[in-house]
């Protein structure tokens, strides 16, 4: 109990540090998307696919939303458990939660929650999502995907928006095992390497950026294959 409650109130303090790999989730109130009190720690047990969006985003969040609802359709809500968090807790309140989550598939099968804004957006923060409101209905936010185990504790932070429902999900039914998916993994990063670099390898030529690519599979993919054969 006592330990609960240092927890609680760390989250809440304004120089609390950042979340790292490992680290437990703080157990701060939320709202879901019924106006029902809600805690990521009420899903211990699962693993918990945890993600950020916003209803008044224009471009990004709603295929965020999608993928979300993907993973929740095809996922065994009995292990794995999906949730998206309001980086806009002022203006996202449930009833509006709710009429935006129902333009998803299966909606009954992930929530979108919201909570007391300070509290929010430090939790927000300690994840390294770091919205910031424009003033004008935008909020800038880092497109991050948090992957808790079991046990509350964050397994995996999978930064950008390259990933697939089915990488995510794959990772998730490890996550709640306290197993780890390194070849998923590993397509992550190359995933996201290659997205920021695609316009540079564009600029070299076809004959020069399949040389490139010929290269990276080899330095990336030979310490790989070794560490999975031993």
């Amino acid at each position: 109990m006592v330990a609960a409650l240092v927890a609680s109130l760390l989250a809440v303090l304004p120089f609390a540090p950042q979340l790292q790999e490992g680290d437990t989730i703080p157990a701060i109130p939320l709202i879901d998307q019924d106006g029902r009190s809600f805690r990521l720690a009420s899903l211990h047990g699962r693993a918990v696919v945890v993600s950020f969006i916003y209803t008044r985003c224009s471009d990004s969040c709603a295929l965020t939303a999608a993928k979300l609802a993907r993973i929740a359709h095809a996922a065994d809500p009995r292990s794995v458990a999906v949730v998206a968090l309001s980086v806009d807790p002022t203006f996202d309140r449930p009833a509006r939660l709710h009429r935006y989550r129902a333009r998803f598939e299966t909606p009954e099968r992930w929530t979108i929650a919201t909570g007391e804004p300070g509290q929010v957006r430090l939790l927000e923060r300690r994840l390294g999502v770091e919205p910031e409101s424009k003033g004008d209905g935008r909020t800038d936010h880092a497109d991050i995907v948090v992957l808790l185990d079991g046990a509350g504790r964050i397994a995996r932070f999978i930064s950008g928006d390259d990933w697939t429902p089915e990488q995510v999900a794959t990772m998730a039914r490890a996550a709640v095992a306290g197993e780890h998916e390194p070849v998923v993994a590993l397509q992550l990063i190359l995933s996201g390497v290659l997205a920021r670099c695609g316009q540079g390898v564009a600029a070299l030529g076809t004959g020069a950026a399949i040389a490139l690519g010929c290269a990276l599979a080899f330095l990336i993919g030979l310490p790989l294959v070794r560490a999975l054969s031993h």
